[in-house]
């Protein structure tokens, strides 16, 4: 991605962010998946006419599925704009997204989300120990063959004000410039990770606050 795709493409996502439906319709899965390529879909527009003789429940499904897949392009792509950060050279490679420090222990598949619904009663414990958190990520949200087990750096979204004001904080490109500036200048192999199997996974943690600032949280 060029840095005018980039601008192009986060703008675009800004536009379209009140749009998106809040909920999958289903957990992702390689069934709905198979019904089109979504990944040969670089416009809504487009991807409005691909789903249009799809069930409304599968149309929602691709809906969010096309949006976060874009939202993790510009992630990716901003944490690459850091010296000390490249992208995986192999595309198709499912294995990692990103490498901080030309080092092969800190590759990881980047993941934005949020916090399950089943922890938002617990939030602070969460955010002070996100342990259980990673391991039902790992577990219990999604289904298929994209889902196998690798080092994942879990970007995720909670705004304070209201859990569904995800999608601003999705699209909240200028905080996360500065905010995977901060990551990337600090992540070492000594920083904390939390530990399944055997992986590691970052944790960010992105906050709009009741006051509506933003804040955030690395673990």
């Amino acid at each position: 991605m060029t840095h005018q795709e980039y601008r192009q493409l986060s703008s675009d996502l800004q536009q379209l962010l009140k749009t998106i439906p809040l909920h999958w319709g289903a957990i992702q899965n390689d069934g709905t998946d198979h019904k089109i390529n979504m990944f040969q879909i670089h416009s809504f527009a487009d991807l409005e006419i691909r789903i249009q003789n799809l069930s409304e429940e599968d149309k929602n499904y691709f809906r969010r599925r096309w949006f976060l897949w874009k939202c993790a392009q510009c992630d990716e792509y901003i944490f690459c704009t850091n010296s000390n950060v490249t992208a995986n050279p192999n595309s198709k490679d499912q294995g990692y997204d990103i490498e901080f420090n030309g080092n092969s222990q800190l590759r990881f598949d980047v993941k934005g989300t949020v916090i399950p619904k089943k922890f938002r009663d617990n939030i602070d414990v969460i955010i002070q120990d996100p342990t259980e958190m990673v391991r039902f990520f790992y577990e219990k949200q999604s289904c298929g063959v994209r889902d196998h087990v690798q080092n994942r750096l879990f970007v995720v979204h909670h705004s304070f004000r209201s859990p569904e004001r995800e999608m601003v904080l999705r699209c909240h490109w200028d905080y996360k410039e500065n905010l995977y500036k901060e990551y990337a200048s600090k992540i070492s192999s000594s920083s904390n990770f939390v530990h399944y199997q055997n992986v590691k996974s970052g944790v960010i943690f992105i906050f709009e606050n009741e006051d509506k600032s933003f804040s955030h949280k690395f673990f």
